[in-house]
Protein backbone atom coordinates (compact mmCIF):
# COMPACT_ATOMS: atom_id res chain seq x y z
CA UNK A 1 0.00 0.00 0.00
CA UNK A 2 2.82 2.05 1.08
CA UNK A 3 4.54 1.77 -2.75
CA UNK A 4 1.08 2.69 -4.63
CA UNK A 5 1.34 5.63 -2.19
CA UNK A 6 4.40 6.89 -3.10
CA UNK A 7 4.00 5.88 -6.90
CA UNK A 8 1.03 8.23 -6.57
CA UNK A 9 3.08 10.99 -4.67
CA UNK A 10 5.73 10.77 -7.34
CA UNK A 11 3.27 10.75 -10.45
CA UNK A 12 2.28 14.45 -8.46
CA UNK A 13 5.50 16.05 -8.02
CA UNK A 14 6.27 15.05 -11.81
CA UNK A 15 3.45 16.84 -12.78
CA UNK A 16 3.66 19.94 -10.71
CA UNK A 17 6.83 19.97 -11.97
CA UNK A 18 6.51 20.01 -15.21
CA UNK A 19 3.73 22.73 -14.78
CA UNK A 20 6.23 24.67 -13.04
CA UNK A 21 9.08 24.35 -15.24
CA UNK A 22 6.64 25.38 -18.30
CA UNK A 23 6.53 28.59 -20.05
CA UNK A 24 4.22 31.01 -17.56
CA UNK A 25 1.72 31.58 -20.82
CA UNK A 26 -1.69 29.60 -20.49
CA UNK A 27 -3.36 27.71 -23.32
CA UNK A 28 -6.10 30.75 -23.30
CA UNK A 29 -3.31 32.93 -23.48
CA UNK A 30 -1.43 31.27 -26.70
CA UNK A 31 -4.95 30.79 -28.69
CA UNK A 32 -5.77 34.72 -27.93
CA UNK A 33 -1.75 35.23 -29.50
CA UNK A 34 -2.41 32.82 -32.49
CA UNK A 35 -5.97 34.67 -32.81
CA UNK A 36 -4.91 37.70 -33.59
CA UNK A 37 -3.65 36.56 -36.72
CA UNK A 38 -6.89 35.51 -38.50
CA UNK A 39 -8.01 37.52 -41.22
CA UNK A 40 -3.69 38.12 -42.42
CA UNK A 41 -1.99 37.16 -44.92
CA UNK A 42 0.19 34.04 -45.37
CA UNK A 43 2.94 36.68 -45.60
CA UNK A 44 2.23 38.74 -43.04
CA UNK A 45 2.09 35.71 -40.84
CA UNK A 46 5.29 34.63 -41.39
CA UNK A 47 6.53 37.82 -40.54
CA UNK A 48 4.87 38.70 -37.39
CA UNK A 49 4.83 35.62 -35.46
CA UNK A 50 6.67 34.97 -32.88
CA UNK A 51 6.64 31.51 -31.36
CA UNK A 52 9.55 32.11 -28.53
CA UNK A 53 6.92 34.53 -27.49
CA UNK A 54 4.12 31.57 -26.33
CA UNK A 55 6.96 29.25 -25.56
CA UNK A 56 7.89 27.14 -28.73
CA UNK A 57 10.88 26.73 -31.11
CA UNK A 58 10.99 26.02 -34.72
CA UNK A 59 11.15 22.50 -35.25
CA UNK A 60 11.28 23.23 -38.91
CA UNK A 61 10.56 26.11 -41.55
CA UNK A 62 7.29 26.78 -41.98
CA UNK A 63 4.81 24.94 -44.81
CA UNK A 64 2.85 26.60 -46.97
CA UNK A 65 -0.03 24.97 -48.66
CA UNK A 66 -2.86 26.23 -51.19
CA UNK A 67 -5.18 26.07 -48.64
CA UNK A 68 -2.74 26.13 -45.19
CA UNK A 69 0.15 27.72 -43.20
CA UNK A 70 1.49 24.83 -40.83
CA UNK A 71 3.81 25.43 -38.32
CA UNK A 72 5.59 22.17 -36.41
CA UNK A 73 7.17 23.64 -33.11
CA UNK A 74 8.40 21.96 -29.94
CA UNK A 75 8.40 22.75 -26.64
CA UNK A 76 11.00 21.59 -23.96
CA UNK A 77 10.11 20.16 -20.47
CA UNK A 78 12.15 19.53 -17.72
CA UNK A 79 11.91 15.95 -16.01
CA UNK A 80 12.88 14.77 -12.86
CA UNK A 81 14.99 11.87 -12.65
CA UNK A 82 13.01 9.38 -9.75
CA UNK A 83 14.50 8.08 -6.65
CA UNK A 84 13.40 4.89 -6.22
CA UNK A 85 12.53 3.26 -2.83
CA UNK A 86 14.14 -0.22 -2.26
CA UNK A 87 11.27 -2.61 -1.97
CA UNK A 88 12.88 -5.55 -0.64
CA UNK A 89 13.51 -3.55 2.93
CA UNK A 90 9.72 -3.73 3.69
CA UNK A 91 6.89 -1.54 4.50
CA UNK A 92 8.55 1.41 5.89
CA UNK A 93 11.92 1.19 5.89
CA UNK A 94 12.56 4.04 3.73
CA UNK A 95 15.68 3.19 2.34
CA UNK A 96 16.91 4.43 -1.47
CA UNK A 97 18.42 2.46 -3.58
CA UNK A 98 21.45 4.07 -5.00
CA UNK A 99 21.18 5.17 -8.38
CA UNK A 100 24.17 6.20 -10.54
CA UNK A 101 23.81 10.46 -10.54
CA UNK A 102 23.92 12.26 -13.42
CA UNK A 103 25.21 15.56 -13.80
CA UNK A 104 21.03 16.92 -13.72
CA UNK A 105 18.96 15.87 -11.77
CA UNK A 106 16.55 16.34 -14.55
CA UNK A 107 16.28 15.51 -18.43
CA UNK A 108 14.20 17.53 -21.37
CA UNK A 109 12.22 16.30 -23.55
CA UNK A 110 10.92 18.19 -26.25
CA UNK A 111 6.81 17.97 -27.47
CA UNK A 112 5.94 19.08 -30.58
CA UNK A 113 2.44 21.06 -31.45
CA UNK A 114 1.43 21.46 -34.81
CA UNK A 115 -0.01 25.04 -35.33
CA UNK A 116 -2.19 25.44 -38.85
CA UNK A 117 -3.81 28.17 -39.87
CA UNK A 118 -6.16 27.54 -42.38
CA UNK A 119 -6.23 30.02 -45.29
CA UNK A 120 -9.15 30.93 -48.32
CA UNK A 121 -7.38 32.87 -50.68
CA UNK A 122 -4.18 33.07 -49.15
CA UNK A 123 -5.86 34.72 -45.92
CA UNK A 124 -6.37 32.61 -42.62
CA UNK A 125 -9.58 32.16 -41.50
CA UNK A 126 -8.87 29.60 -38.64
CA UNK A 127 -6.47 28.41 -36.73
CA UNK A 128 -6.31 24.69 -35.20
CA UNK A 129 -3.90 23.79 -32.66
CA UNK A 130 -2.43 19.65 -32.50
CA UNK A 131 -0.16 18.02 -30.19
CA UNK A 132 0.79 17.17 -26.68
CA UNK A 133 1.78 20.29 -25.85
CA UNK A 134 -0.80 22.62 -27.49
Amino acid sequence: MKFILSIGLFAAYCMLYGCVSSPTMNTMQREAYLQQFIGQSSDQIRTQLDLNSIGYQHVSPPILRANSLTYIAARSISIPVPMAQNPAMGIGAGTSVPIPSTAAQSYDVNLNCRISFLLEHNIAKAVHMSGRTC
